[in-house]
């Protein structure tokens, strides 16, 4: 009888086990909406030990990055308050390519980065931080000037497309998806997503990587380069939050037109326009000056064209990209255009050094230098960080709409809810601006959060700020609120969670 009880409970808390996989392993696009993201190059970040000695001689090689060197600086993640992160993709690359892009064998994990276990233990660390992990997808094509029989398992001429051209080289390509779709970028060999063994081996690697490894959500690379019908079937197994990037060129009204239909196979994408226009409207210099008239009626645009923006990834760098600040050399600039992309319509992706101004251009691979040994939490946008990911989360700004109150040439502020955002193109002339529109009630007051001492209020149904470059959030001074914002606690959530996990369990057995 003993036995059997044993048993018994050994079989209830397997079934426990696969029921909370089942229910709670996935997260939906509307949990996805408050997280924000610090993408990471895994060989860039952190070694295992860090005095370990560094591995390269130049930045186009393998440097010494480790899933353990990750783990092991969680909390300087966390600090700035970021709640998920984006790894370089983990798969067996050929012996060069330190970015991971290359990949020679889907099934093995990359051995510079550490193994199967130090994979896993980073997520599960990461979770425990309440931390969530994206996986980079490349299920586009496989690593160049190889021999197509050594990768594992797409061995065979079939599995790929006969290229006619490269889809960097043609401009006749930019808006042809049937070209785009079959063209080998620089060369590297283009899986043929038709052949129906490809199609369903790369939809069983997802579901079992996602499954092993336990992640949070998938990001897709090459997006124009793969058929969308394919993207569907790919999102559906994933059965996680999905994000696309579409990389166009430009902020122009055709690249903008070309993205709209992604909509429709993945949860979200980057917002690739977006991503020109900041750079482009919040530097200011001898030679150029940014414009936030012209911001406002590129965001007026778009708004027309992205039906669930709140899903989108926005950022201001990649791993593709020069820095902001090669391109913008100001840190002022660095620093409204940090506070727009958080608090604009979207999911907010931060790419690794940006918080240390690191400033590399995109030749020699400079955009994709070493963090090691630069981890300082003292740094200005280290500290504007923390507070920005705080107030976004504590004020819940991504359950409110966007709603743009004021512009001029310099100046753009808007609102999420009760928090008010004052940001500009860096020009540090003091301004004086009025708000008559402001959503707010006479008497309210509201307080900087990037200076606690600057607080404005509601007096006539009018708001007066002074603004001087810098940007500044206002927030509403409630009882829950006064003083600081303080972001619900990692053991809260996992609780929540976790009851809500059980509550479905139990209903399965009653």
């Amino acid at each position: 009888m003993k036995l059997l009880y044993l048993f018994s409970l050994s079989i209830f808390f397997k079934i426990l086990f696969f029921s909370n996989y089942v229910f709670c392993a996935s997260h939906s696009k509307e949990e996805w909406k408050s997280r924000s993201i610090y993408q990471i190059l895994t060989d860039r970040f952190a070694l295992t030990n860090d005095n370990d000695k560094i591995q390269c001689s130049a930045l186009n090689v393998y440097c010494g990055g480790t899933f353990q060197g990750i783990k092991k600086h969680l909390d300087y993640i966390k600090g700035m308050g970021f709640d998920a992160i984006w790894i370089s993709p983990p798969l067996k690359n050929r012996q060069d390519s330190f970015h991971g892009y290359h990949i020679i064998d889907i099934n093995s994990i990359n051995e510079h980065f550490g193994t199967a276990q130090d994979l896993k233990d980073l997520i599960k660390a990461c979770h425990e931080k309440d931390i969530w992990v994206i996986l980079d997808a490349v299920p586009n094509h496989m690593a160049w000037g190889l021999d197509i029989s050594t990768f594992i398992p797409f061995n065979k001429d079939e599995y790929y497309h006969t290229y006619f051209t490269e889809c960097n080289k043609k401009d006749e390509l930019k808006y042809n998806s049937t070209l785009n779709e079959n063209c080998s970028i620089y060369g590297l060999p283009d899986l043929k997503q038709e052949n129906e063994y490809v199609n369903k081996t790369l939809i069983e690697w997802l579901k079992n990587t996602i499954k092993t490894y336990d992640f949070d959500g998938v990001r897709y690379a090459d997006v124009p380069n793969v058929p969308k019908w394919f993207w569907g079937n790919f999102t559906v197994a994933a059965n996680t939050y999905t994000l696309g990037i579409v990389g166009v060129d430009s902020a122009d009204e055709d690249d903008v037109n070309f993205m709209v239909d992604y909509q429709n196979y993945m949860d979200g994408i980057g917002n690739y326009p977006l991503f020109h226009k900041i750079r482009e409207n919040f530097c200011s210099s001898k030679s150029k000056k940014g414009s936030m008239i012209e911001l406002n009626k590129f965001i007026q645009n778009l708004q027309t064209h992205f039906l669930e923006p709140q899903y989108m990834g926005i950022w201001l760098g990649n791993h593709d990209k020069e820095r902001f600040l090669n391109q913008c050399p100001q840190n002022i600039s660095l620093r409204n255009a940090i506070t727009f992309t958080f608090f604009f319509e979207g999911i907010p992706i931060f790419y690794y050094g940006d918080e240390q101004y690191f400033d590399g251009p995109n030749e020699n691979e400079g955009h994709r230098e070493m963090l090691f040994g630069k981890y300082d939490t003292n740094s200005e946008i280290y500290k504007l960080l923390k507070i920005i990911n705080d107030v976004r989360k504590s004020e819940k700004i991504y359950d409110y709409d966007f709603v743009r109150r004021y512009h001029d040439n310099n100046h753009y502020v808007f609102t999420r809810g009760n928090v008010l955002i004052c940001v500009g193109n860096g020009v540090d002339t003091p301004s004086n601006i009025v708000l008559y529109r402001h959503g707010f009630k006479e008497g309210d007051k509201l307080c900087n959060a990037l200076a606690l001492d600057d607080c404005v209020k509601v007096v006539n149904n009018e708001i007066q700020i002074l603004l001087q470059g810098e940007p500044k959030i206002y927030v509403k001074q409630t009882s829950a609120n006064n003083g600081r914002s303080i972001t619900q606690s990692s053991k809260g959530y996992f609780l929540k969670e976790y009851s809500l996990c059980l509550f479905l369990i139990l209903l399965i057995f009653m």
